[in-house]
């Protein structure tokens, strides 16, 4: 079960991380794969770690995908 729950999450993680580069978000889509990059790293040792790393990281893509980060502080 846990390994469907996966792939269904990872497709849909993929699908946003796509539609953020078609947009041209570029410090969205950073910060994405950053916050997936590092939950893999924290939590992907066991397949139960895995799965809680997939699903965090599609929350907080969703989250950043209907709150963009404001960056002009660093301009």
């Amino acid at each position: 079960m846990e390994v469907i729950i996966i792939g269904i999450v990872t497709f849909l993680n993929l699908i946003i991380l796509k539609i953020k580069f078609e947009r041209e978000r570029y410090a969205d889509l950073t910060l994405d794969i950053a916050g997936l990059a590092t939950l893999n790293y924290m939590f992907g040792g066991t397949l139960t770690g895995m799965t809680i790393a997939m699903i965090s990281s599609f929350l907080l893509s969703l989250y950043l995908f209907f709150s963009p980060p404001n960056l002009s502080l660093l301009d």
